[in-house]
This record gives C-alpha cells, sequence and structure tokens, in this order.
C-alpha cells in the first residue's frame, strides 16, 4: 500500500523506507517479502536458496568459463585498444598508475587527445590480472571475473528483492544477454564491452534505493561509475539516473513528516554513498589538476563544442527503437569476431516493446505493486535518458555506442512479464498459485538451461579479434626482442622509440601491440609523443631522448623502409600462403577499377595505406567494400626496422 506521506519516490507509488519490495512473481501484492524472508530462515531454507543461487551462477559462468579454456591457446597478442588496455593495467602496480580512462576519439588527435572519464576498470582488472600469471590471456581472465561479479550482483539484488522467482527470472535474461552479446565479446575487455552487464546491475541497484534499500546506493554508485567512467556513452545515463536517486535519497533524509530512524538512515547511507563517489571519482580529479589540460576539461570541451553536427532527434530515437528489438535477443549475435551487428533494422519492435512497458506501467499503478511500479519508474527514467543520449551523438553511430540499450530491453521484458503474471495471479485462487509458482520456476530454469547449452557451444568457437594479424604481432616479436638484446649488450640499452604509420589493417594497431609486448619483456621502450594518448604520457618521449629507433612497417610501407639508410630490417613475417598473395593482389586491381569508374580516382592510394578506414568508407559502393573487407581479412606482411632516432611517427 501507499504510505501516507508524499516524497518523490512515493510519487510514483513507491513508499519510503520500505526495504522489502512486494513477492511479484513469488507473491501477490499484499505479501511482504521481509515476512517470507523471516518464515524461509525460520524453516531452515536459507541454505538452499543460498545453493540454488550459487548453482545459478555456476550455469550461467560456464559459457565464459568454455571460452575462456578455448582462448588460452594459442596464445593472444593484444593489438591497439587492448594493447593500450594491459599497458595501464600493468601499470597500476608503478609509480605512476593510470588516473584517467583509454583513450577515444575525443578532443583533437594527437597530444592533447581526450580519454574516456576514469580508470575504475583498471584498478578493477589488476588483483584478477595479477592472480591469473600477468598475461595477456590473464587479461581476459580478468574481465571474465568482472563479468561473473556482475551476474553474482544482480542475481543477488533480484533475490534481496523479490525472492527466488525473480532472480530464476533474471538469470534467465542473463543467460539470453550472455548469447546475444557472444562470448567474444564478454571476454575481451574492451571498453565498450566490460561495462554490459554492470549497466543490470546499476538499474537494478537504483531500483532498490527507490525502494528504500539504502545498502544498495553504494553498489548504485560503483556500477554507475565502472560504466561511466570506463565508456562515456554511458555518462549521461549514468548521471542522471544517480541525481533522481540522489534527490529521493535527500528528500527522505530531510522530510520532517517520516520517522526519526529512516531520516538518519538515509542521512548515513546518503552519506556513504557520496564518500564511495568521491573516492571512486577522485583519480580523475587528481589528473585534471597536475595535467594542463586535463582530461575532464577536454572532454567538456570537446562535447561541449562538437568537431560536427550531432545525428538529431529523428536519427537518435530512429536508432534506439532498432536496438529495442527483443526478437534480436534470440535470433542475433549483437557483437562477435565474424563482425557487429548494425545499427539499423525496424523501429516496429521497438515502439511495441515501450508501448508494452506503458501499459504495464500504467496496471502496475492501478494494482500499487510498489516493486513493479519503480522498477517501470526505472527503466522510463533510463529511456528517456537513452532517446536523449542517442540524439547526441556525433559521426558514425557505431554498434558499440547503444550497447547499454539492450540491458533495458532486457529489463523491460522482465518488467512487462512480471506485471503480467502480477495481474494474473490477483485472479487466481490462491490455492492455485503456488503450484503456478512451481511450475513458473521450472520453466525459467529450462529457459537458463537451454540458453546456456545453446552458448556453450558456441564458446567452443571463441577466437581473438583478427587472428592474422596477432599471429603476424607474434612472429615479430623474438626477432625484436634478439636485436634488442645484441644492442644492449654493445652498450645501447636505451630507451628505445618505437614508431609507427597508422597502417593499412588498424590505427597503429601492431605498433601499439609491439610496444606492450616489449614492455612486458622490460624494455624501455616508448613511442612518440603523438602517439601518448594511446600510449600514456609515461610510455613516450621525444625523439632526441632515444638510443635508437624501431619502425613498424606494413605492406607497401616495408619497401620505402627497406631503402631507408641507416635501417636494419630485423623482424619479417608475410602470414599469407601464395594463393592468397595472388587473390590480395588481383582483389586491389579490381578495387581500384572499381573506383576509377566510380570517379573515385583520388581514393586509390588510401587503400594502400589506409585499407581498414576504406572498408568503413560508406561512399564507396557495397560491392567494392567487400573486396576490401576480403583484402583486410586476407593481411598484409608486417616487418620491424632498426636504426638511429629520425623522430619518424
Amino acid at each position: 500500500m501507499y504510505a501516507r506521506r508524499v516524497d518523490p519516490a512515493a510519487a510514483i507509488g513507491v513508499p519510503a523506507g520500505d526495504v522489502a519490495d512486494d513477492a511479484g512473481p513469488v507473491g501477490t501484492a499484499e505479501v511482504d517479502d521481509s515476512e517470507r524472508a523471516v518464515a524461509d530462515e525460520s524453516s531452515g531454507r536459507r541454505g538452499g536458496r543460498l545453493a540454488l543461487g550459487m548453482a545459478l551462477l555456476v550455469l550461467l559462468a560456464a559459457p565464459l568459463l568454455v571460452a575462456l579454456g578455448v582462448l588460452a591457446n594459442p596464445r593472444w597478442f593484444p593489438l591497439l585498444d587492448m594493447a593500450q588496455t594491459e599497458l595501464r593495467v600493468r601499470d597500476i602496480a608503478s609509480s605512476h598508475p593510470p588516473l584517467i580512462g583509454l583513450a577515444g576519439r575525443i578532443g583533437t588527435f594527437g597530444i592533447d587527445s581526450g580519454s574516456h572519464p576514469g580508470p575504475l576498470s583498471f584498478w578493477s582488472l589488476w588483483p584478477f590480472y595479477q592472480l591469473f600469471g600477468a598475461t595477456s590471456w590473464a587479461l581476459q581472465a580478468a574481465g571474465v571475473m568482472l563479468n561473473l561479479i556482475a551476474i553474482g550482483c544482480a542475481l543477488w539484488i533480484a533475490h534481496r528483492r523479490a525472492g527466488t522467482t525473480l532472480m530464476l527470472a533474471v538469470g534467465a535474461l542473463i543467460a539470453i544477454l550472455t548469447h546475444a552479446y557472444t562470448t567474444d565479446l564478454l571476454t575481451l575487455p574492451w571498453n565498450p564491452y566490460l561495462p554490459v552487464l554492470w549497466w543490470i546491475v546499476f538499474l537494478l541497484a537504483v531500483w532498490s534505493v527507490f525502494l528504500g534499500d539504502l545498502p544498495m546506493l553504494p553498489v548504485a554508485v560503483f556500477a554507475g561509475t565502472f560504466c561511466a567512467q570506463t565508456h562515456i556513452p554511458y555518462l549521461g545515463l549514468v548521471g542522471g539516473l544517480i541525481a533522481v536517486t540522489a534527490g529521493i535519497v535527500i528528500w527522505r533524509a530531510f522530510d520532517s513528516r517520516g520517522e526519526a530512524e529512516a531520516r538518519r538512515a538515509n542521512r548515513r547511507w546518503g552519506l556513504i554513498g557520496v564518500a564511495t563517489g568521491v573516492l571512486l571519482w577522485l583519480p580523475p580529479v587528481i589528473e585534471e589538476f597536475v595535467h594542463s589540460p586535463g582530461n575532464l576539461t577536454v572532454i567538456w570541451r570537446h562535447f561541449s563544442n562538437p568537431p560536427e553536427e550531432a545525428v538529431g532527434v529523428g536519427s537518435g530515437v530512429r536508432d534506439l527503437l532498432t536496438q529495442l528489438n527483443v526478437w534480436r535477443l534470440f535470433t542475433d549475435e549483437l557483437a562477435s569476431n565474424a563482425g557487429p551487428a548494425e545499427v539499423g533494422g525496424s523501429i516496429l519492435p521497438g515502439l511495441l516493446l515501450i508501448s508494452a512497458g506503458l501499459i504495464t506501467a500504467f496496471v502496475s499503478w492501478r494494482l500499487r505493486h510498489r516493486a513493479l511500479v519503480a522498477l517501470h519508474a526505472v527503466l522510463g527514467i533510463a529511456l528517456v535518458l537513452g532517446f536523449v543520449s542517442a540524439s547526441r551523438i556525433f559521426g558514425k553511430v557505431w554498434y558499440y555506442l547503444l550497447l547499454w540499450a539492450w540491458g533495458i530491453a532486457a529489463l523491460l521484458v522482465l518488467a512487462v512479464g512480471w506485471t503480467l503474471v502480477v495481474a494474473v495471479r490477483a485472479r487466481i485462487p490462491a490455492a492455485r498459485t503456488e503450484r503456478a509458482t512451481r511450475g513458473g520456476q521450472f520453466a525459467l530454469v529450462g529457459i537458463a538451461l537451454v540458453v546456456v547449452v545453446w552458448t556453450v557451444t558456441d564458446a567452443t568457437r571463441t577466437t581473438v579479434q583478427t587472428r592474422r594479424v596477432n599471429d603476424a604481432l607474434g612472429a615479430v616479436i623474438p626477432s625484436t626482442a634478439a636485436a634488442l638484446r645484441d644492442a644492449a649488450a654493445r652498450g645501447d640499452d636505451g630507451p628505445y622509440l618505437l614508431t609507427f604509420q597508422p597502417d593499412p589493417l588498424g590505427i597503429g594497431a601492431q605498433g601499439y601491440g609491439l610496444l606492450n609486448e616489449l614492455d612486458r619483456l622490460g624494455f624501455d621502450v616508448r613511442v612518440h609523443e603523438l602517439n601518448r594518448a594511446g600510449a600514456t604520457r609515461y610510455h613516450a618521449m621525444k625523439p632526441e631522448d632515444a638510443r635508437l629507433e624501431l619502425h613498424v612497417a606494413t605492406g607497401r610501407e616495408i619497401e620505402r623502409w627497406r631503402a631507408r639508410p641507416g635501417f636494419t630490417e630485423i623482424a619479417y613475417v608475410d602470414p599469407r600462403p601464395i594463393e592468397e598473395i595472388a587473390e590480395y593482389e588481383r582483389l586491389r586491381e579490381q578495387v581500384f577499377a572499381d573506383l576509377a569508374n566510380a570517379g573515385q580516382e583520388d581514393l586509390m592510394a588510401r587503400v594502400d595505406d589506409a585499407l581498414l578506414m576504406q572498408g568503413l568508407n560508406e561512399s564507396i559502393a557495397p560491392e567494392t567494400r567487400r573486396r576490401l573487407d576480403r583484402m583486410l581479412e586476407i593481411g598484409l606482411p608486417t616487418a620491424v626496422f632498426m636504426g638511429p632516432p629520425s623522430g619518424a611517427s
């Protein structure tokens, strides 16, 4: 029932100060979950519930653990963002731990490029990275451990809210999301991927605080901070929901009409939440004061004066609606090494889901079901913030900018289904509700089991991104390391300057990968200052401070460096068999002919220098882009040169 006093939460049908919620799927709106918990504990069922929760967690962990076993061999050599991530995780124990997030497309390219807001993901990965041996595989294992903790937190919050059935329902949804996101995504600790399950935890924790479960406030602050610091698209979403949550807590803390103990509890937990937030945001704030311009300043300037026009409300709404297509959770892989699903498709399923959410929100309000009203309110606020966020995207709308939408869609399905169950149960004789509850629980377990088995089958085929480029990097490392040891024996013991161009296969992907691997081996290797946003200022240097220079060359650039005076080729690999070399050259000629016929001769030179980017160039005909994609799949040779510092970048 509604509380008599009015506060912001009660205005949406949620009374303040009540930790226990209505039973929802495990009971009618008249049953208080706290009474059920007491009854369960007194009858010795607490241990059984814990065992069930642990068994469910183990079941949901199975696909990720299988994928992790598959990834253990052959060895993974992180490239580009992943190499940059491992560098920062390894720096946690150094004299210069990371204070900001991974470099992003923020600000102007160069020395003062911006990064994502904070380093919490690096600090969270570090203990598990060390535990598993500080290898590249350990980085993958650390990412999996963070995802398993997020799954465990989501199950715990669900059980805390409404008992076993809701925990099983959330478990089934996580199983479906795991299959949709794929084990390729969930085993890769890349910053757009790391928050996807913690976003679920954040929404569930905020929902709990709406219902007066104040110990969930620091959980919400941690989960929200993890998302917002790791990938900037979450910043506005988390900030908006935290602001609403803070408003509710503050109102309850100072509302004289409330009970004194409830006011004190809100103040106490409110201060704990603030202290948690201050502690977690301290690193980027420190960085703001010790460097000029600070990263937070760069972010503010970038988004207050963006380099290009935002997509706008119409495109933003359309793009988000396409990502609320629940059917795709069952039928599509949202992202994989075979290529990400496009941001596109019909908006009708999204409109239907939102319509169902609005109708069931009204039904839950009429039923005066506190937990459901609060859940619908949280998801409604998240959707409004999501539409604003999607409309503010500028540039290409990459799929990973909207991964958070699938978490909202999954919880909307939960809210709609739960509301329908409660509405139907209200019309079923009490004698039949227990049997219906048991049947629903078995159905949820069955759904989770079937989807997990399906995902485990897929997990046996998990692989790393761009396997051939990874293997090419691994092939040049031994010769490069041997050359550096010989140089050190001659007295040239570093520091060494590592240079690379934005190569055809990536944006300096192998260059950052080689930096990471040589740093792992203990060599004092640093990049040019122009690349310091990616490598951090502590892994960058001026050319004149170097003893020797290493340069990573790819494709046709190799011949230019072979002709460069003073430089010696110390490593070379061409991963392509003879027939694929011939296929690559044939495709290249076809692409040149296509571009000439289309009047795009100006793009020909970019094929050799920026193959990856031309494959993404939407001004090029689709058939030509398919040829470019195949060329990218075939790959190119890689070489490493050593010589006197030249300042190349």
